[in-house]
């Protein structure tokens, strides 16, 4: 299907944040190292607005942007959390978020999914792989889970490294069409199981109050 200007603005959005936002972890090393064996504590977390709380791990670093627009003016709301690093060059990323109406990344549950669930271009590059997207329910509510390995590279040089990140995510609407929130999982394939477990205390603890 022909995708508009619109779409590929988006995208261009995306990858712009995202390349931002993994330029910033190759800095961040932090809390209990993965595969350490020891079991991290949690602590809860309640978003600006109450518009969420959910459980998080206390030794992650919380991201604290220095500029850009606020949540308010992007009407996106909640927090993103760094893990330690292992033997990888770039840290474990949890994000949970609740998207307004109106919010200036994403108009609809519906076209979340679909960005995130499929390849850019309609068929995977090479290394890359899409799961299927699956129904299930959290806090009651019907919501969606899908999972994506993608290629990042981390080099802005003629012959850059790359790194293979698995990334998970569970999206779950808000009441009466206002909105949406996404729980998002982003780690070096390599340590997968290990972020999974923690990930799943957040999703497992997550209350939604739209």
């Amino acid at each position: 299907m022909k995708k508009s200007i619109a779409w590929y603005t988006t995208i261009f959005v995306i990858f712009c944040g995202t390349t931002l936002l993994w330029g910033q972890q190759e800095t961040r090393v932090s809390g209990t190292p993965v595969g350490s064996g020891i079991e991290p504590k949690f602590v809860e977390y309640v978003s600006s607005g109450n518009y969420f709380k959910c459980s998080i791990p206390a030794d992650w670093s919380v991201d604290e942007p220095g500029f850009g627009l606020s949540e308010e003016e992007k009407k996106v709301y909640g927090v993103t959390l760094f893990g330690p690093r292992s033997r990888s060059p770039v840290s474990p990323v949890i994000s949970i978020h609740y998207y307004a109406p109106g919010n200036l990344l994403h108009k609809t549950i519906d076209m979340f999914v679909r960005l995130h669930s499929e390849p850019v271009f309609g068929e995977a590059s090479k290394g890359e792989s899409f799961d299927r997207v699956r129904q299930i329910e959290i806090a009651g509510r019907k919501a969606k889970t899908f999972a994506r390995v993608i290629v990042h590279y981390i080099e802005e040089t003629l012959h850059p490294r790359s790194v293979s990140k698995f990334e998970k995510f569970v999206v779950i609407p808000a009441r009466e069409d206002v909105g949406f929130y996404v729980l998002k999982l982003s780690i070096p394939v390599e340590i997968k199981e290990q972020c999974r477990v923690v990930f799943e205390r957040s999703v497992k603890s997550f209350l939604p109050e739209r």
